[in-house]
């Protein structure tokens, strides 16, 4: 119950002007090409994460990946359990992107609609392997028990800080921050910069 209370709300702070971020080694859906590049700052146990995936992510991938004017990108922000389940969900996700460019983008909503089972990193791994064409298990394993890509979570709550994100989900657009980021207004944040 204590955890209810870090949920913290969505968004971040505010900015008028567009924030540096590289996105090489993030996690995304889309084409690398793609003019608009979207970036949402997220926890794997975050219930407003759940609920953006399936009503604005779910919607914004129809509407703007499918055609590649646009790509999502996603970047680790363990609030719930920063120290514990959250960030070891986080690790989980990084291991399965390294196996493929589709991997970690068949995952995410998959954990993302279970975040109520998902009690062990066990059970992540079985999702995983259940989500993921062709998953290496063994690799998986290997990987969330290894150091390496702690350190890419690390970095990421690192430039969340930097850029003063203080809940999840918090979007950026072209590195603009869209404070309110509901389908509306995440919609709006996408046409104009294809406007741009």
């Amino acid at each position: 119950l204590a955890a209810a209370s870090l949920i913290p709300r969505l968004g971040g702070s505010a900015s008028a002007q567009a924030a540096e971020i590289d996105y090489s080694g993030q996690p995304f859906v889309g084409s690398a090409d793609a003019p608009v590049r979207m970036l949402v700052f997220f926890d794997f146990l975050c219930p407003h994460c759940a609920n953006f995936a399936e009503t604005v992510s779910s919607v914004l991938r129809r509407e703007y990946v499918s055609d590649g004017r646009l790509a999502i990108y996603f970047a680790n922000f363990p609030v719930i359990a920063p120290q514990g389940m959250s960030r070891t969900l986080a690790i989980v996700g990084e291991c399965v992107n390294r196996q493929g460019r589709d991997a970690f983008g068949q995952l995410e909503p998959v954990l993302l609609r279970a975040q109520s089972t998902l009690n062990t990193a066990a059970r992540a791994i079985d999702l995983a392997e259940q989500a993921v064409p062709g998953l290496d298990r063994g690799q998986l394993e290997a990987c969330v028990q290894g150091a390496e890509t702690a350190g890419l979570v690390d970095d990421d709550v690192r430039l969340a800080q930097r850029l003063g994100v203080r809940g999840t989900p918090t979007v950026f657009v072209d590195g603009q921050l869209v404070a309110n980021p509901t389908l509306a207004n995440v919609r709006r944040a996408i046409d104009d910069a294809l406007a741009r």
